[in-house]
């Protein structure tokens, strides 16, 4: 019956086409008459196939002997009319002379009316099936009802007496513990809103400095770009090539500026998710963090597959990277040597394995399993809060279905040995990556 339904569907959305295109193929015809350009033959030509496609598709899914009388027989004989109006099109299209197109448009106008009462009966056919299909439907729904009923009856209602009893003493064995987990959670919940928003206002922090930063040099060159064009006509000076030369310059600045809110403002964009290769999520986060790794002699060691693609929170993603980053950054400004970054993604089998190793030399392995515990750091409170790397826990293991695990080890590049600390991130492939 369903199956049916949808036939219905699109016979009627079919046939209220056919009922257009009678009209627009006419209409193209007499243009294409009047004006000989060829762009109104070629529609006129696609047309028709889609004419000729949609009948044929009709005709082969009569519903009833009622409209297969409308198409084939008298008064109607729809089939006939369509045909012989595809017919004119067609003579038309060989010799476009003015008999040929009155042809056309008089059985344009024959066809339309007897397509309103296809379209009609098809309609009304339609209304009698669902009609029918609801009362199956109501017969269905009685039918479980009285079967529901008697059930309660014989079977339901003795074990809900008997349970009603074995559930009271139940709950009164549980009532103190679930008052203690239910506080439990609240308190839990309300310190993960609290971190959460803690975190989200760091990250806004880390980014409105980073927006600072960029705009210095492009409001510097306006502002100069203004004040000499306030010169040269106080002294008149100012030239068309002068003030063309400077409007340019500052249009190309304040696209940047413009260019640079849009790409931040979809840092922020969380409403769906997409694809995205892991590549661009650390070149988001590099970008993001721009302002503290600019002229600070950190190198970003990157061994990743450009290929390989997630679907999933891109956002998310990429402010587990700025936490993790932001922790190596502040680690390594505090030393001395070559500093560097080394991130490693690869696939194995179905999941994803992520290595973000610093040569920081190391967590102390006193503290090391508390570092993802909330407001736990080894810095200095003016450098974080401790709530980053929990954060980053929450955001993997609850939105990735992942897990974060951080470890000190040794890192080999050119030649030489580097001991740092490394975050490891692992998450599952889901299907539809």
């Amino acid at each position: 019956m369903i199956a049916s339904q949808k036939i219905y569907a699109k016979i009627i959305n079919i046939t209220g086409k056919q009922r257009m295109l009678s009209q627009r193929t006419a209409l193209m015809a007499k243009l294409s008459f009047e004006n000989g350009t060829s762009n109104y033959i070629d529609n006129t030509e696609k047309l028709l196939k889609q004419m000729k496609k949609d009948h044929e598709f009709i005709v082969s899914n009569i519903t009833s002997k009622e409209i297969e009388n409308i198409y084939f027989k008298t008064p109607y004989k729809i089939d006939f009319y369509v045909n012989r109006y595809f017919k004119s099109l067609e003579a038309f299209l060989l010799d476009k002379n003015k008999e040929n197109l009155q042809k056309i448009e008089n059985l344009s106008n024959t066809i339309l009316p007897k397509l309103d009462h296809v379209v009609s009966s098809f309609e009304a056919e339609s209304d009698k099936k669902i009609e029918k299909l609801m009362k199956q439907e109501l017969f269905i729904l009685l039918g479980t009802l009285i079967t529901i009923l008697l059930e309660a009856v014989l079977i339901v209602i003795p074990s809900i007496r008997y349970n009603k009893q074995k559930e009271q003493e139940l709950k009164d064995l549980n009532s103190s513990l679930k008052k203690q987990i239910d506080e439990a959670i609240s308190k839990s919940k309300k310190q993960d809103l609290v971190i959460a928003e803690q975190s989200k206002n760091l990250t806004m922090k880390e980014i409105l400095n980073n927006i600072a930063h960029q705009w210095r040099q492009p409001l510097s060159i306006i502002t100069t770009c203004t004040s000499g064009l306030r010169l040269k006509k106080d002294f008149n000076n100012l030239s068309d090539e002068n003030l063309q030369e400077s409007i340019d310059i500052i249009l190309k600045n304040s696209n940047y500026l413009s260019n640079t809110i849009e790409n931040f403002r979809a840092f922020f964009d969380e409403s769906n998710n997409t694809y995205y290769t892991f590549s661009d999520v650390i070149e988001k986060a590099k970008a993001l963090l721009s302002h503290r790794l600019e002229n600070k002699n950190i190198t970003i060691i990157e061994e990743v597959d450009d290929s390989l693609s997630y679907f999933g929170n891109e956002t998310r993603l990429v402010q587990v990277f700025i936490h993790i980053l932001n922790n190596c950054i502040d680690v390594l400004l505090e030393k001395e040597f070559p500093r560097y970054v080394f991130i490693e993604i690869k696939k194995k089998n179905d999941l994803i394995f992520i290595n973000i190793t610093d040569n920081g030399m190391g967590i102390n392995e006193k503290v090391l399993d508390k570092v993802f515990e909330p407001y736990f750091t080894t810095k200095h409170q003016s450098i974080g809060k401790g709530i980053d790397l929990y954060n980053s826990k929450q955001i993997i293991e609850s939105l990735f279905k992942g897990k974060i695990t951080a470890s000190n080890k040794e890192k080999y590049f050119n030649n030489k040995y580097y001991k740092g600390a490394c975050f490891t991130i692992t998450i599952p492939l889901k299907e539809s990556n």
